[in-house]
């Protein structure tokens, strides 16, 4: 992020879990108990060991995890809404699905209501099995621009916690991180700049769609299950040098106080207490993702009961 070589985590995708998830490349048609949909950090953006919290999971509890992808132009609500309509759950008969995104994100992810919908279900169901969103850059050649980006952002951000408009570097008061620049946070501005859209509001009618929505999978058996993921910079606040400059992310608390008919899996409440043991490298420290040991304590959650079949509980 930003060219910040001292906050580079270098790592390989290792998989050492027992029990893997399924998804469009393995899938056999198996029971399936979970279905989960979401945004990089489902499709394992941040790389490294165990990248993907459904290994957890499955792992943990002991259940089969599908995930899937999101319709084209389609919001996550809107594609698990279709293909209930279309009754393609009641074939695979998942005890719950869950819906995750990134905080940050989630209001942008509201359902639009007025989409084309295709009279090709073939296609449209083709579309959940598509390539995964995230996105993997090729090994750069030895001399390219970073060459001089990196020593120049390196002497820009003392004078600047954002001396690249797309990247935050804040100063923390303990070292949380495990590279050679431990005591530094690295955020997308994006974590700053959407917090004005999260609101009352806001929260509210993202909070009723998936009322909604848990109500009419709840008809056929399914429990519908939220994963907001807590934004790096949420997480973090409270450990930020001279925080009270930069606004307080709002996200958890306003839909904490929402009267909810789905399970809502709060990961700040359970990734926060960790920072606050001095458990180091949640989230790496160079990109906006989650590390193995978030995915492991969050599968830990007693409440992923609720995937398991009820002779199994």
């Amino acid at each position: 992020m930003s060219y910040q070589i001292h906050s580079l985590v270098p790592r390989i995708e290792q998989h050492t879990l027992p029990r893997k998830h399924f998804d469009k490349n393995n899938w056999k048609n198996e029971p399936i108990d979970l279905i989960t949909i979401g945004d990089s950090f489902s499709n394992g953006g941040g790389g490294g060991k165990n990248p993907y919290y459904q290994d957890f999971i499955a792992t943990s509890q002991q259940i089969n995890v599908l995930n899937i992808q999101n319709i084209n132009n389609f919001s996550y609500i809107d594609t698990i809404r279709y293909l209930h309509q279309k009754q393609w759950f009641n074939k695979i008969k998942p005890k719950a699905i869950l819906i995750e995104s990134v905080a940050r994100e989630a209001i942008n992810h509201l359902p639009s209501h007025h989409h084309t919908i295709s009279t090709n279900d073939d296609l449209l169901f083709s579309q959940i099995f598509k390539k995964n969103n995230c996105t993997y850059f090729p090994k750069p050649l030895i001399i390219n621009t970073a060459n001089y980006k990196a020593p120049y952002y390196y002497i820009k951000y003392h004078f600047s916690p954002r001396a690249n408009k797309e990247v935050y570097k804040f100063d923390l008061s303990k070292n949380l991180f495990t590279a050679t620049d431990p005591n530094h946070l690295l955020v997308y501005n994006d974590d700053l700049k959407n917090i004005n859209i999260m609101n009352n509001k806001t929260i509210t009618q993202l909070n009723q769609e998936l009322n909604t929505l848990a109500n009419e999978l709840k008809k056929d058996g399914i429990v519908l299950i939220f994963m907001p993921v807590v934004d790096k910079y949420d997480l973090y606040y409270d450990w930020i040098e001279e925080k009270n400059i930069y606004p307080k992310n709002p996200f958890f608390l306003l839909l904490r106080q929402q009267k909810q008919n789905y399970i809502v899996v709060d990961t700040k409440a359970i990734l926060h207490p960790l920072i606050e043991k001095n458990i180091q490298d949640i989230y790496y420290a160079d990109d906006s993702h989650w590390t193995y040991k978030a995915s492991e304590y969050i599968a830990n959650s007693k409440l992923w009961n609720v995937c398991k079949h009820s002779n199994d509980i």
